[in-house]
């Protein structure tokens, strides 16, 4: 697979190849990525071209270069040069972006705007803006992405006894107080948001068809709770029913 110029001048591309070393040339620069980093081409260089060496996932990110240079009047200076995927900063654009490309299709516009952002935030930190631009980036783009990751990550784990903050500020390389911090920011509880994705998960397992023969323990166990009784408790107290009532609800309006 090969990128070939755009015969334009006002958009730089940020391009990603996780399981292939990409090799190429923008005008006189030669082009030498290994898998799972990360460089920069420009469309607008005559006869530029990005090719994968081996089969792989191939994505590119378009980023407005007057917006760009402003935040990061360097970023012309990296074109074909690698950055490293291991960096942070890098892995948490790389995370983004796909949760980003994951659900586009299920944002609204206002949002879609949001998620871009964020994501030309994360772009100018990983290429090395300093000062008023980076702290504002940080503030607005990298707080949104590691929410997000974190968000992502809790998801995938729900049902993991081990789920904890403990776990979660080891993975993510942050402490327990900064996540939870994270979390109130945004409106919410680390527990309260845990507590509330556990009783959903609950809640569409019990209205699956396909689990009517699973017992209630089993469907507590399924979406994280390891003690039935609060189980029950908190599921009554969030959606006015019992598990067998809306078990049975479902099992009727099927």
């Amino acid at each position: 697979m090969s990128f070939v110029s755009l015969g334009t001048n006002d958009e730089l591309v940020i391009t990603m190849s996780p399981n292939s070393a990409l090799i190429g040339a923008m005008g006189r620069r030669p082009l030498e990525v290994a898998a799972g980093d990360v460089t920069i081409g420009d469309p607008s260089i005559k006869g530029a071209q990005i090719t994968q060496t081996t089969h792989g996932n191939f994505q590119t990110a378009l980023l407005p270069r007057k917006a760009l240079l402003r935040a990061c009047p360097n970023a012309e200076d990296l074109i074909a040069q690698s950055i490293s995927g291991a960096n942070p900063i890098t892995s948490m654009f790389l995370r983004y972006y796909d949760l980003a490309h994951a659900y586009a299709d299920k944002l609204a516009p206002a949002e879609l705007d949001a998620v871009s952002q964020h994501l030309f935030d994360l772009s100018v930190l990983m290429i090395g803006a300093r000062g008023d631009v980076a702290e504002q980036a940080r503030m607005r783009g990298l707080a949104a992405a590691r929410l997000e990751t974190l968000k992502s990550d809790i998801l995938a784990q729900l049902d993991n006894p081990a789920l904890s903050l403990t776990v979660l500020s080891a993975a993510h390389r942050i402490s327990p107080r900064t996540i939870q911090l994270m979390f109130e920011q945004a409106g919410i509880t680390y527990s309260g948001f845990v507590l509330e994705q556990r009783l959903l998960r609950a809640e569409r397992l019990l209205r699956n068809p396909n689990l009517r023969t699973r017992k209630i323990i089993e469907v507590a166990h399924l979406a994280g709770f390891h003690d039935v009784s609060y189980f029950h408790r908190a599921f009554r107290r969030r959606f006015g029913r019992t598990p067998d009532d809306v078990r049975k609800l479902s099992g009727e309006m099927g």
